[in-house]
């Protein structure tokens, strides 16, 4: 029996508006980069006026922030469901967590975009501020998940979890970058031995370990 039709409230028809402007722009900012990128084109490839982009967005560059707190919001679900300790072994663990990371971060197209708007922001001091506000909540979820982490393995980390979040932005940010030129330096073997060694850097055992780690 076919479910009764149900129509459109204003949110939720505001909402799918929403996806489908980001949808686009994500498309578009690919092949265009984000200063090549134009409103007009981001709209015709939706398929809506350039009305209905300002009507959800400010401009292009809150615009090209909603697509960074989008991925953002996908990196931390994948992160979360690799760092599930109660279900998975170290062994397991760790290979999983360096795909999700490899898969994730390390998109080479979204990493040139960044780079593009980073350059951006340097100059400009209103979408300066945009971004750091940006990377703030970056570093508020990943600080998150490191002490969702500790909570799970115990004893408490030796560092403050708030600076390690700043290491792992600025490690795998890094990592991000070289991937654009070298990729090889970033396949799942060196991911995991890279996690691997960090968390001994942290000062508590791999995830999922039943050892004690070196205080």
């Amino acid at each position: 029996m076919t479910a009764p039709f149900e129509p459109l409230t204003p949110e939720r028809r505001r909402a799918i508006t929403r996806q489908h402007l980001l949808d686009a722009a994500a498309m578009v900012f690919s092949r265009l980069g984000f200063h090549g990128a134009s409103l007009d084109e981001v709209a015709k490839t939706a398929g809506f006026t350039k009305g209905a982009v300002y009507s959800n967005f400010k401009g292009k560059e809150d615009l090209f922030l909603a697509l960074l707190e989008e991925h953002m919001a996908r990196q931390f679900v994948v992160m979360t469901d690799a760092l599930d300790t109660q279900s998975r072994t170290r062994e397991e663990q760790l290979p999983r967590l360096a795909q999700a990371i490899r898969a994730e971060m390390w998109d080479d197209d979204f990493t040139l975009l960044w780079l593009e708007f980073v350059l951006y922001a340097a100059r400009n001091p209103e979408a300066k501020s945009k971004l750091a506000a940006w990377s703030e909540n970056q570093r508020n979820l990943i600080e998150s998940l490191i002490q969702a982490e500790f909570a799970q393995q115990g004893p408490p980390p030796r560092y403050p979890t708030r600076f390690l979040a700043i290491v792992s932005t600025a490690i795998f940010n890094g990592l991000g970058l070289e991937h654009l030129f070298n990729p090889s330096v970033s396949g799942d073997d060196e991911m995991a031995m890279l996690l691997s060694f960090f968390y001994d850097a942290m000062g508590t055992e791999e995830p999922g370990s039943t050892d004690t780690a070196p205080r």
